[in-house]
Protein backbone atom coordinates (compact mmCIF):
# COMPACT_ATOMS: atom_id res chain seq x y z
CA UNK A 1 0.00 0.00 0.00
CA UNK A 2 1.54 3.68 -0.60
CA UNK A 3 2.48 5.67 2.17
CA UNK A 4 0.22 8.73 1.38
CA UNK A 5 -2.05 9.29 -1.18
CA UNK A 6 -3.36 12.08 -3.13
CA UNK A 7 -6.45 12.42 -1.23
CA UNK A 8 -5.57 11.00 1.94
CA UNK A 9 -5.57 14.31 3.70
CA UNK A 10 -9.38 14.95 3.35
CA UNK A 11 -10.51 11.67 3.49
CA UNK A 12 -9.07 10.97 6.18
CA UNK A 13 -10.35 14.77 7.94
CA UNK A 14 -13.63 14.42 6.79
CA UNK A 15 -14.32 10.19 8.08
CA UNK A 16 -12.88 11.19 11.21
CA UNK A 17 -15.30 13.56 12.07
CA UNK A 18 -18.05 11.61 9.98
CA UNK A 19 -19.05 10.06 13.43
CA UNK A 20 -19.59 13.43 15.34
CA UNK A 21 -21.69 15.17 11.59
CA UNK A 22 -23.77 12.26 12.17
CA UNK A 23 -24.74 12.52 15.52
CA UNK A 24 -25.38 16.09 14.81
CA UNK A 25 -27.81 15.40 12.29
CA UNK A 26 -29.36 12.93 14.60
CA UNK A 27 -29.51 15.79 17.04
CA UNK A 28 -31.09 18.38 15.01
CA UNK A 29 -33.67 16.30 13.53
CA UNK A 30 -34.75 14.89 17.36
CA UNK A 31 -35.26 18.68 18.10
CA UNK A 32 -36.67 19.42 14.34
CA UNK A 33 -39.31 16.91 14.70
CA UNK A 34 -39.79 17.34 18.82
CA UNK A 35 -40.31 21.14 18.16
CA UNK A 36 -43.33 20.50 15.17
CA UNK A 37 -45.33 17.50 17.55
CA UNK A 38 -45.38 20.26 20.46
CA UNK A 39 -46.17 23.31 18.40
CA UNK A 40 -49.05 20.50 16.85
CA UNK A 41 -50.13 19.81 20.21
CA UNK A 42 -50.25 23.70 21.51
CA UNK A 43 -52.06 24.20 18.40
CA UNK A 44 -54.65 21.53 19.31
CA UNK A 45 -55.11 22.73 22.84
CA UNK A 46 -56.53 26.08 21.38
CA UNK A 47 -58.65 23.95 18.76
CA UNK A 48 -62.04 22.42 19.06
CA UNK A 49 -61.62 18.38 19.10
CA UNK A 50 -63.39 18.12 15.95
CA UNK A 51 -60.30 20.59 14.55
CA UNK A 52 -57.33 19.07 15.93
CA UNK A 53 -54.81 17.88 13.73
CA UNK A 54 -53.48 14.33 13.79
CA UNK A 55 -49.95 14.29 14.99
CA UNK A 56 -48.19 12.30 11.79
CA UNK A 57 -46.86 9.48 12.58
CA UNK A 58 -43.80 10.15 10.28
CA UNK A 59 -42.88 12.70 12.82
CA UNK A 60 -42.78 10.01 15.85
CA UNK A 61 -41.04 7.99 13.28
CA UNK A 62 -38.25 10.78 12.93
CA UNK A 63 -37.29 11.30 15.66
CA UNK A 64 -37.19 7.44 16.48
CA UNK A 65 -34.75 7.02 13.80
CA UNK A 66 -33.16 10.62 15.28
CA UNK A 67 -31.67 8.38 18.79
CA UNK A 68 -31.23 5.25 15.93
CA UNK A 69 -28.84 7.36 14.16
CA UNK A 70 -27.15 8.92 16.97
CA UNK A 71 -26.90 5.00 17.98
CA UNK A 72 -25.29 3.85 14.98
CA UNK A 73 -22.55 7.13 14.74
CA UNK A 74 -21.48 6.12 18.14
CA UNK A 75 -21.30 2.20 17.99
CA UNK A 76 -20.53 1.81 14.48
CA UNK A 77 -19.20 4.59 12.80
CA UNK A 78 -16.85 6.16 15.12
CA UNK A 79 -15.21 2.57 15.87
CA UNK A 80 -15.23 0.84 12.63
CA UNK A 81 -15.40 4.09 10.01
CA UNK A 82 -14.12 7.51 11.69
CA UNK A 83 -11.05 5.94 13.78
CA UNK A 84 -9.59 3.83 11.14
CA UNK A 85 -9.93 6.79 8.61
CA UNK A 86 -8.19 9.24 11.27
CA UNK A 87 -5.50 6.73 11.74
CA UNK A 88 -5.08 6.95 7.40
CA UNK A 89 -5.60 2.52 8.15
CA UNK A 90 -7.08 1.99 4.26
CA UNK A 91 -6.69 -1.48 4.68
CA UNK A 92 -9.01 -2.00 7.00
CA UNK A 93 -11.25 -0.02 5.58
CA UNK A 94 -11.10 -2.09 2.73
CA UNK A 95 -11.68 -5.56 4.90
CA UNK A 96 -14.27 -3.88 6.99
CA UNK A 97 -17.12 -5.84 4.18
CA UNK A 98 -20.55 -7.60 3.74
CA UNK A 99 -20.13 -10.83 1.93
CA UNK A 100 -22.78 -11.73 -0.50
CA UNK A 101 -22.00 -14.99 -2.39
CA UNK A 102 -18.49 -14.07 -3.78
CA UNK A 103 -19.19 -10.29 -3.78
CA UNK A 104 -17.92 -8.40 -1.16
CA UNK A 105 -19.64 -5.03 -0.47
CA UNK A 106 -18.08 -2.47 1.90
CA UNK A 107 -19.94 -1.95 5.27
CA UNK A 108 -19.02 1.94 4.90
CA UNK A 109 -21.10 2.03 1.66
CA UNK A 110 -23.69 0.47 3.45
CA UNK A 111 -24.07 2.44 6.87
CA UNK A 112 -23.57 5.62 4.75
CA UNK A 113 -26.22 4.79 2.47
CA UNK A 114 -28.52 3.67 5.54
CA UNK A 115 -27.92 6.91 7.13
CA UNK A 116 -28.49 8.68 4.15
CA UNK A 117 -32.04 7.40 3.65
CA UNK A 118 -33.07 7.85 6.72
CA UNK A 119 -31.50 11.02 8.40
CA UNK A 120 -32.74 14.54 8.70
CA UNK A 121 -32.84 15.82 5.31
CA UNK A 122 -30.76 13.46 3.84
CA UNK A 123 -27.38 14.35 4.62
CA UNK A 124 -26.32 12.73 7.56
CA UNK A 125 -24.73 9.63 5.36
CA UNK A 126 -22.38 12.20 3.19
CA UNK A 127 -19.52 12.67 5.65
CA UNK A 128 -19.44 8.56 5.05
CA UNK A 129 -20.12 8.30 1.68
CA UNK A 130 -18.22 10.81 -0.16
CA UNK A 131 -14.87 9.23 1.80
CA UNK A 132 -16.50 5.42 1.01
CA UNK A 133 -16.59 6.00 -2.89
CA UNK A 134 -13.34 8.38 -2.81
CA UNK A 135 -11.66 4.99 -1.79
CA UNK A 136 -13.29 2.83 -3.12
CA UNK A 137 -13.28 4.29 -6.82
CA UNK A 138 -10.12 6.55 -6.40
CA UNK A 139 -8.25 4.64 -3.40
CA UNK A 140 -5.21 4.56 -2.87
CA UNK A 141 -5.53 0.58 -3.98
CA UNK A 142 -8.02 -0.71 -6.08
CA UNK A 143 -10.85 -2.14 -4.62
CA UNK A 144 -11.74 -5.54 -4.40
CA UNK A 145 -15.58 -6.42 -5.18
CA UNK A 146 -14.92 -9.87 -5.38
CA UNK A 147 -13.45 -12.62 -2.88
CA UNK A 148 -10.45 -14.68 -4.01
CA UNK A 149 -11.70 -18.35 -4.74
Amino acid sequence: MSEEWKHASWVSTLGKWAWILVIINGIIGIIYYFVLIAGIAALNATLPPALQIPIPFWDIWSIIWGVIIILIGFVIIRPKFSEKCAAKDWDALYNWFFKIGDIKIPWMLIWGIIIEIFSFWWWGGLPILIPALVLIFAGPKPYEWKTEA
